[in-house]
């Protein structure tokens, strides 16, 4: 009965996960949550046939061959894991399965090792307590020991992956989408069926010797094994599935210390002078967040804060578990993050979740509800709150940009972890933040500090979370937001959460190798890729632009523009969007401008006006409409050459030199070659070429970002007293963006001078 019971289990399991969200196919979800369930299925199978078989104790002279007893009732709990498997992969003819292979590899290594890994140990575990009732008892402690070992070196270690005897992978963050069968898995499980092995070897030879038989066999198998398993140990640091602190900080190389930091870093990835900015940089974001919360970590740690900064995603993700997901951790007072210039907002928002350790709740410093459940809405808002990112939107602009297309999700869902995690991290993120600045900045930052341990609204603030809710939202709704401001929060906000894609791993992971092929140049490979998301994505206007793109670095523009015209003929629920229908419109634009046809491309370069696009997108458009609209024949030819010819930063430089030479009073080239130098960190080389009277430059956009480049470029060359007179002019301007990296280029001056901060920027 019992046994029917068991296999009956199995498959509702099965069937309610082909029902969920990320489990209804054959991935690695399904496999994981099956991995325990099957596993532990196997070890009460193997406990019971033990007690009703006599079982393989070789202590107390039963059966003596206990290694055939094993073997020949691993292919019946091998078996076991069939029909589960069969309904998730029959359930592919109702949600779409867009890599089986992959999902056969996650099955094979993860619920049918967890099976032949619970067999064994069940198995061993009677052969030392002398009963298959015990066997089962002594497997349920393992399991429980391991589990709880890997969620201490989740929470203790800096990598947020990790593995498992039954559920075999943890892939950390779900805003990492791409997964593929990662490597450390693979050799993670081999270690778990080598030691699996020995230990049945190891019980056959206690038997044999208890028989006095021969042990020979079975201990060249125990040997074989057992070695196996010690190499496969010994080599976990090297394989990428057992990585600790020390690890990480040995393998990037080089650490540099400061007042607040010490800071591991890659030393082949920054050079001297970018090292002491990135401390620079590091410690005025301390400064800035000290004010802002009025707290000292580092004091209350009683050290330096930990921080890892990986040069690339790669290695991010090798040595973290992440390539796109940043974390700090307040209870360890440790961040892990990639930087790439002074102004990184990453540094402030996770340094923003280390200031809030002193005045966290429960065991770990968050946020939490009474002391128990954390709070993940109220921890990731107070991090945005005080990061504040200058971006096209503020995330009050945002906000409103979203209730205002009605696209918003309720506030208060956010409040539990459920409709946290289940809303895009855009979404999530941007609401939650805005909120809790507006809370801070009406409230106050000690009150909500009061809060933020255990969510004590009515004692902290005398009112419920949903009158605060309601007041922030009259706030919001009367925040004026422009049709093309809405545009653009409609594109970067109407993307699904990774519940609600379809294959959203194999597409993320798609989509990433055909990036890392763009990008070293193998633009056919990168083709390729596309063509397959879009085979399971038809109907989706990304893939299709993507593959536009590819096709015009390949010069076959007639294929690419055949493309682009059927996505812009698209109607009803399927027509372009006004901020894809301005990237769909430029790339035809390029096209016609590249078989010579200036007047059709100046058309359609002026169709794209509008249409929700950012700053730099603005300013490539203005560029390209002038060169393209321009009478002047030479200045036409140097545009194209810099736009569509010149590659890289050396010749681009050298081009925009030359085009100086040619034509010294031209705003337009002077300002480009100052870009490309500031780009290539030349900030003192690029001033000259960047100076000049406001409004040099005939676009709005072009000119602000002319004087931000000057303004860091003459703070770098320690001309504070110029670069704070340009700063004062940008607070002015028409970009918020540019606005708030004014008020914050203001507050690194003062803070460069040795000033106190008075204040956590904000823009006028």
């Amino acid at each position: 009965m019992q046994v029917r019971v068991l296999w009956a289990t199995t498959a509702v399991v099965a069937a309610v996960l082909c029902f969920l969200p990320l489990t209804s196919l054959l991935g690695y979800e399904s496999s994981a949550v099956m991995g325990v369930v099957l596993g532990l299925v196997a070890m009460r199978l193997t406990s019971l046939e033990l007690d009703e078989d006599g079982g393989p104790l070789p202590l107390n002279g039963v059966n003596p061959r206990p290694l055939a007893w094993w073997l020949d009732r691993l292919a019946a709990r091998l078996v076991l894991t069939l029909p589960a498997a069969g309904l998730l992969a029959l359930n592919a003819l109702r949600v779409k399965n867009c890599d089986p292979l992959s999902g056969a590899v996650f099955w094979a290594v993860i619920p049918m090792v967890s099976v032949l890994a619970g067999h064994a140990l069940v198995f061993c575990g009677a052969a030392v307590a002398g009963s298959g009732k015990a066997g089962w008892r002594l497997g349920v402690l393992v399991v429980g020991a391991d589990l709880a070992w890997f969620a201490a070196r989740l929470v203790i270690e800096p990598p947020i992956t990790g593995m498992n005897l039954l559920f075999g992978y943890f892939a950390g963050s779900i805003y990492d989408e791409a997964l593929s069968v990662p490597e450390p898995l693979l050799w993670f499980r081999a270690l778990v069926v080598a030691v699996s092995l020995a230990s049945v070897f190891a019980v056959e030879v206690t038997a044999r010797r208890h028989t006095r038989r021969a042990v020979g066999p079975a201990a060249w198998g125990l040997v074989a094994f057992g070695l196996v398993g010690a190499v496969l140990a010994w080599q976990a640091e090297d394989h990428g599935y057992w990585l600790e602190r020390e690890d990480i900080a040995e393998r990037l190389g080089a650490q540099v210390e400061s007042e607040h930091f010490v800071i591991h870093y890659d030393p082949g990835a920054l050079e001297a002078r970018e090292v002491q900015s990135m401390v620079d940089d590091h410690e005025y974001r301390y400064a800035e967040l000290q004010t802002f919360f009025n707290e000292d970590p580092a004091q209350t740690a009683g050290r330096k804060l930990g921080v890892f900064v990986y040069p690339d995603r790669t290695t991010q993700h090798r040595l973290f578990g992440s390539r796109n997901t940043f974390v700090a951790r307040p209870w360890t007072y440790e961040m892990h993050i990639r930087w790439n210039s002074p102004g990184d907002t990453a540094v402030a928002h996770e340094l923003a979740h280390l200031f809030t350790a002193p005045f966290g709740g429960g065991p770990l410093s968050l946020a939490t509800d009474g002391g128990l459940f954390v709070h993940l809405g109220l921890v990731e808002g107070i991090a945005l709150a005080a990061d504040w990112p200058p971006g096209e939107l503020t995330p009050h602009e945002a906000a409103a940009a979203m209730r205002s297309l009605d696209i918003a999700p309720s506030l208060a869902s956010l409040f539990e972890p459920s409709g946290f995690w289940s809303q895009p991290s855009g979404k999530a993120y941007t609401l939650m933040g805005s909120f809790v600045r507006w809370l801070v900045d009406t409230e106050g930052i000690e009150k909500f500090k009061e809060l933020y341990a255990y969510g004590d609204w009515e004692g902290v603030y005398g009112r419920q979370p949903q009158d605060l809710v309601t007041d922030w939202e009259a706030f919001i709704d009367q925040l004026d937001i422009d049709e093309s401001r809405l545009e653009m929060a409609r594109f970067k906000y109407s993307r699904r959460t990774i519940f609600k894609k379809t294959c959203a791993r194999t597409i993320a992971e798609l989509k990433r190798k055909a990036d890392n092929a763009r990008r070293r140049g193998d633009f056919e490979r990168a083709l390729s890729l596309q063509s397959e998301v879009l085979s399971f994505q038809k109907g989706e206007p990304e893939p299709g632009l993507d593959i536009a793109k590819l096709l015009i670095r390949l010069e076959r523009y007639d294929e690419a523009t055949t493309i682009l015209d059927e996505m812009l003929a698209r109607t009803g629920k399927r027509h372009l969007k006004p901020k894809m229908r301005a990237q769909v419109e430029e790339l035809r634009g390029d096209i016609l401008w590249q078989a010579g046809d200036r007047g059709s491309a100046a058309g359609a370069y002026q169709e794209c006006l509008g249409w929700g696009l950012s700053d730099g997108e603005r300013r490539q458009l203005a560029l390209k409409i002038r060169g393209a609209t321009t009478p002047d024949t030479a200045f036409s030819e140097r545009t194209y050459s810099y736009l569509f010819e010149t590659k890289g930063r050396t010749r681009l430089v050298w081009a925009t030199r030359a085009w100086v030479e040619v034509a010294p009073d031209d705003p337009l080239a002077r300002y480009l070659l100052g870009f490309q130098l500031s780009q290539g960190g030349l900030a003192t080389e690029a001033i000259p070429y960047l100076q000049g009277a406001p409004g040099v430059l005939a676009h709005t956009a072009l000119d602000e970002q002319r004087r931000l480049m000057l303004a860091r470029a003459l703070g770098r060359a320690d001309r504070m007293d110029e670069a704070h007179a340009v700063w004062v002019q940008l607070l002015g301007a028409q970009s918020s963006r540019v606005r708030l990296l004014a008020v914050e280029g203001i507050d690194r001056l003062r803070f460069g001078r040795g000033e106190t901060l008075e204040s956590h920027p904000q823009a006028p």
